[in-house]
């Protein structure tokens, strides 16, 4: 898809497989790495790719999100760890909407492509698996649909449609809205998912600096 284009095209799929995001019982980014083959064993053996073990070990409770969505988020205890890698004990499961609400803070400016045609400048505010926070000169009401750019995944940008939940006008920061997306496919929400963790990720490397 060209840059802020309305075509798209085809992308590979995103390789979900094994990959876990892990969250303390804040929803705040710890690491994401990959699952440990552990044949008939209870505990998750996860090896990071991102992140540190000891910042996943002072946690304690870990909350482990599988980034591929047919698997269920778990709150998790940590039972060992070694550099590299930890062992989590699975608690309970968690409810799918903990991937849609966890929700990182993000600015970009990009479009929105309303129905009646045309399009309007925004800028982002926050970004999730579920939804976009934006700040636009353009007006909008709760319950219309439009188009918006998203530009920060790794395999180009999204054009994803969304719908307003609240709005907030302001004249000098410019109207505040609140949206959810819909009907995203799979592959959609793969990309996006990746963005949102990639973003939270590369946050808790800037803290840690």
């Amino acid at each position: 898809m060209a840059l802020f284009g309305r075509k798209t095209e085809k992308k590979a799929p995103v390789d979900n497989a094994g990959v876990y995001v892990l969250m303390d019982s804040n929803s705040r980014m710890l690491a994401r790495g990959r699952l440990m083959d552990a044949p008939g064993r209870r505990n998750l053996y996860i090896k990071l790719t991102d992140g540190d073990v000891k910042t996943v070990a002072d946690a304690g409770i870990v909350q482990a999100v599988p980034q591929d969505k047919s698997l269920p988020p778990q709150m998790t205890r940590v039972a060992d760890f070694r550099p590299g890698a930890v062992a989590l004990e699975p608690m309970r499961e968690l409810g799918t909407e903990v991937r849609r609400n966890f929700r990182v803070p993000v600015a970009f400016d990009s479009f929105v492509y309303p129905e009646s045609g045309g399009r309007a400048a925004m800028t982002s505010v926050d970004l999730s698996c579920g939804g976009i926070a934006f700040r636009s000169p353009q007006m909008f009401a709760v319950g219309d649909v439009f188009e918006i750019v998203v530009p920060m995944t790794s395999d180009g940008p999204l054009l994803l449609r969304a719908e307003v939940l609240r709005v907030h006008l302001e004249q000098e920061a410019g109207n505040f809205y609140a949206c959810k997306f819909v009907n995203m496919i799979d592959d959609e929400e793969s990309y996006l998912r990746e963005a949102v963790f990639a973003i939270q990720i590369s946050s808790v490397k800037t803290r840690k600096s």
